[in-house]
């Protein structure tokens, strides 16, 4: 399969298809996490764009002990805000949270917080969560000037479970052992949904070919961790011998896995949605992240699992701990392996992917 080479060059340098927007006068709207719902977005007529660290150092207006993810994120946010219209932040982990108290005070954009529940699995969370969403819509409407009904809305629900079908349907050719479809691939057409109109994205999915004679790693792996969006960190694993048959990030599959069920209340069916899929680490409840983990090393015979951590990302840590105690039961071994700058420190993580893969017997 060969990937188009605007998704190539997107994956490469997202902030370029920023000038293209701005260009033909397209409204876009900086979001930061994948609890924020597209759909509404979408519906508002406006892009939705997921803020990434690529091409950013760490921000002066962070301390150094923080997690280095958010705060490259905010640094992007600064320095591209001319090219958005505004911005969502989600509270997720605290780092990211506080990221929204700065840009409150470094932008004169409209800026909305999105308060997700920790506790994603009762229904005052659900209430709450529809709540959020009720209050995200009539920021959009106030500040774009825009009503939201909900047949705009259906049809943005529509699209965007389109979007995840497609790549569900593309991550699940690799299930039962198989070897269909590389990660590096995989990764770059859920990325291209986070950045491109969704309609392009899905047309050139199904324009896509997947017949391919390209030879891979033997060793199946599950990769778990931090949000990535640097693919070198793709690329040394399956240079190394390694096959990343599944994952669990949101830069992954937990982007597009589950979809938005059919309702006649949208707003409520788009809450289920999006606090009812598996937990990112910094939530909970814990055990609905071990079973999903538990799912895609049993329905893609993984052989070993890699945590990737930010440094000082508490909840990646503390989650790994209770992931390996998981796996040690079910004998599957496990690594973590924590990094600050991926790109100044990518020799000495492929050595340790090198030594785990080899250990497992690629």
């Amino acid at each position: 399969m060969t990937i188009p080479s605007d998704i190539r060059l997107l994956c490469k340098n997202p902030a370029a298809i920023l000038s293209r927007y701005k260009n033909s006068g397209v409204k876009v709207i900086g979001y930061t996490c994948s609890y924020v719902p597209e759909e509404l977005i979408i519906s508002a007529g406006l892009q939705p764009y997921r803020i990434s660290n690529i091409g950013a150092n760490t921000s002066a207006l962070t301390p150094s002990f923080i997690c280095p993810f958010a705060s490259a994120t905010l640094e992007n946010i600064l320095k591209l805000e001319d090219f958005f219209s505004g911005f969502i932040i989600a509270h997720t982990c605290d780092p990211m949270w506080r990221l929204y108290d700065i840009v409150k005070k470094k932008t004169s954009k409209p800026l909305f917080l999105l308060r997700v529940p920790h506790n994603t699995d009762n229904e005052l969370s659900l209430d709450f969560f529809r709540i959020e969403f009720i209050r995200f819509k009539n920021f959009l409407e106030k500040n774009f000037k825009i009503g939201i009904d909900d047949n705009v809305l259906f049809s943005s629900i529509e699209l965007c479970n389109e979007n995840r079908n497609l790549l569900k349907n593309i991550y699940m050719l690799n299930s039962g052992g198989k070897y269909r479809i590389d990660a590096l691939n995989r990764f770059q057409l859920a990325l291209a949904g986070m950045w491109m109109p969704k309609s392009e994205c899905n047309a050139q999915i199904k324009a896509l070919d997947f017949n391919d004679s390209k030879s891979y790693g033997n060793v199946r792996l599950h990769l778990n961790g931090t949000t990535i969006y640097d693919l070198d960190l793709i690329k040394i694993i399956e240079e190394s011998g390694g096959f990343v048959a599944s994952d669990d990030l949101c830069t992954g599959s937990r982007y597009f896995w589950s979809i938005v069920e059919k309702s006649k209340d949208p707003i409520s069916a788009l809450a289920y949605r999006y606090l009812k899929r598996t937990p990112c680490p910094s939530h909970g409840p814990l055990q609905h992240r071990l079973e999903y983990i538990d799912f895609m090393i049993k329905e893609f015979n993984v052989q070993g699992v890699i945590t990737f951590a930010e440094r000082f990302c508490d909840p990646i840590l503390y989650d790994s701990v209770h992931i390996r105690n998981m796996l040690n039961k079910n004998g599957i071994p496990a690594m973590v392996i924590d990094y600050e700058n991926p790109a100044q420190e990518i020799s000495r993580i492929k050595t340790r992917v090198e030594a785990f893969i080899e250990s497992i017997g690629g």
